[in-house]
């Protein structure tokens, strides 16, 4: 069974070899997601902390996780510090794909947004990521804008709103 906690310190080594093992699967099936210069600790710290990460394990081991945090300036720049909960880089190790687990992350990040007393959780991915849009969307996220936020891609913005429609 999956158990879902706050990383610390110890679990850096077990999510940046998780990262290495789903850009390296991804590569190999011609998904691009991440560079691996992208998913290590020294790129990570660049926006976030350890306590911002919460890692699934199963026996022992981190097989998924994802930053949550309370400010998103780039995707969501109106948007003022401790408004809402943005999730971030959502991984599950290819050896456990199929279990539900990145669904389980998501329902973690929604429970955690609702229980805090936030009024939405949000989210960013790729335009043209569908398998990625259509799991957030199977998890109840609507759409509310695409745009292009950085030069390489269009980003997809989505909202998971606690009282009202978006």
């Amino acid at each position: 069974m999956l158990q879902i906690r706050q990383a610390v310190e110890a679990d850096k080594q077990a999510i940046e070899a998780m990262y290495e093992k789903r850009v390296r699967y991804n590569d190999a099936h011609g998904i691009h997601q991440w560079n691996l210069n992208e998913v290590n600790w020294e790129a990570f710290s660049q926006l976030y902390t350890i306590s911002d990460y919460y890692v699934g394990i199963e026996e022992g081991r981190v097989v998924c996780g994802l930053f949550i945090v309370d400010e998103d300036a780039l995707y969501w720049p109106n948007m003022k510090k401790g408004a809402s909960l943005y999730l971030h880089k959502i991984c599950v190790d290819p050896a456990c794909a199929g279990k539900g687990y990145a669904d389980a992350m998501i329902q973690y990040f929604i429970d955690k947004g609702r229980r805090e007393g936030y009024p939405d959780v949000r989210l960013d991915v790729r335009e043209h990521k569908d398998k990625l849009r259509r799991m957030y969307e199977r998890n109840g996220f609507q759409l509310y804008k695409t745009g292009r936020f950085l030069s390489a891609f269009t980003t997809a913005l989505y909202i998971y709103p606690f009282s009202k429609e978006v």
